[in-house]
């Protein structure tokens, strides 16, 4: 017993001055590693919100394809842009009222642009519904049943479908092209001028720090 005693005195911790070396080394690898860290996270966030871009955005041009067969398509012209605003709420989807003077009449089918569309998620019963954005709607929502939050603003074009898109997880509250977000060109696609984002991350908004992803993909100026 007496032996195990001298033993354990005879063993040395660590002095007060290789503590703090060693919480200093600590700090500093902490202060290298954590911010790279996060700019993977970061990057991987908007990689993933510009891939949910690209797929909003070929599912609304696959519904303008069908709606141009069935006669409620966009007037087929170049000058012709219509921006529209699409939020998603507890996994309901709205689309807002588009300019009717866009689009086509139905063709004998009576569905038409222009109204307001109440919310729409996957249990939602539209038959005989006549207002395109409600039928826009349920397409999204059985496309991406398990978003639950979003804001999309999508700008189509009468000989183009849909030709950019914004979209971010971060809210569902309407977001606006050109004011925090990057701008459109007069051709409804997106303006050829650098977009600044954060001044850092493509793909990170300026004002609100919101991962955007868009489609086509906007970098950074």
């Amino acid at each position: 017993m007496i032996k195990k005693l001298q033993a354990l005195k005879a063993k040395k911790g660590f002095t007060l001055v290789e503590l703090i070396v060693v919480i200093a080394i600590i700090g500093v690898l902490a202060a290298i590693l954590v911010p790279t860290l996060l700019g993977v996270v970061t990057k991987s966030r908007v990689t993933s919100a510009d891939s949910t871009a690209k797929s909003i955005r070929d599912t609304i041009t696959e519904f303008l394809t069908d709606a141009d067969t069935a006669g409620y398509g966009m007037k087929s012209s170049a000058s012709v842009t219509q921006t529209l605003s699409i939020q998603v709420d507890g996994g309901k989807w709205t689309v807002a009222a588009a300019d009717k003077a866009n689009f086509k009449k139905g063709n004998g089918t009576d569905i038409e642009w222009g109204t307001a569309s109440g919310a729409v998620d996957t249990s939602t019963t539209l038959s005989g519904n006549k207002s395109a954005e409600k039928l826009l709607a349920s397409k999204l929502a059985n496309r991406f049943p398990d978003m639950k939050t979003a804001s999309i603003a999508a700008s189509l074009r009468g000989d183009a479908n849909c030709v950019a898109l914004a979209y971010t997880a971060d809210t569902s509250a309407a977001i606006t092209l050109g004011t925090n977000l990057p701008k459109l060109g007069t051709n409804g696609e997106w303006d050829s001028t650098a977009y600044e984002w954060d001044g850092k991350n493509a793909g990170i908004s300026p004002t609100d720090g919101y991962i955007v992803g868009t489609s086509p993909k906007v970098d950074i100026g």
